[in-house]
């Protein structure tokens, strides 16, 4: 039993890259709990480079030496155009140690039409830090070469001092509309008492 649970496990499969929906990558993982050797992949029919790697480019893991359980490898492949409508029958052959002599195998259908209608809201919000990041170096760039000037606004000791003064003013006028507050019913209080006083 601890045998047949302890076993490589390792899969090819396409997903569009972080940066461009449009692009796509290729990813090799390990989904089984033990490491992978020697590891060979073969597509039928091969795969192609896209526009933004050489056409004579060696195509990303075709040979893995090792792959350590829950780890993966990944790799720009291609824009969509030349993978759109396309199957590939994928094999994928390891070693369970460098001693073994059997290979371990994996084979199966690996569709485009599984991205067919995918649509994307936004982007990753690592993606999107990255770039404000970015633009922010952009600006500091132009700014630390002259080319654009920074407004700062300054909270200096007369802006505290300033401060300070408009809180104790505040503070006085509180305090007085208080006390006029006070007079005004201690005055009517009072003439409250004199009018009963004089009453009949």
């Amino acid at each position: 039993m601890a045998e047949a649970s302890g076993q490589p496990h390792v899969v090819v499969t396409f997903s569009p890259n972080r940066w461009s929906s449009r692009h796509f990558d290729l990813l090799i993982d390990n989904t089984g709990n033990a490491t992978a050797y020697d590891i060979k992949v073969y597509f039928s029919p091969p795969l192609q480079n896209g526009e933004a790697r050489r056409t004579d480019a060696k195509i990303p893991f075709e040979a893995v030496s090792v792959l350590k359980p829950g780890h993966g490898l990944r790799s720009y492949l291609s824009d969509y155009a030349p993978l759109k409508g396309k199957s590939f029958e994928v094999t994928i052959s390891w070693l369970r140690s460098q001693s073994d002599k059997k290979r371990e195998e994996n084979s199966y259908n690996l569709s485009m039409a599984d991205h067919d209608g995918v649509s994307w809201l936004g982007n990753e919000p690592a993606v999107d830090m990255t770039r404000h990041l970015k633009s922010m170096e952009k600006s500091l760039i132009q700014i630390a070469q002259g080319r654009e000037h920074l407004k700062v606004d300054i909270y200096s000791a007369l802006d505290r001092s300033y401060e300070k003064r408009m809180i104790a003013r505040e503070r006085r006028r509180w305090k007085r509309s208080q006390e006029q507050r006070q007079q005004a019913e201690t005055q009517q209080v009072m003439t409250e008492i004199s009018d009963a006083d004089s009453a009949p």
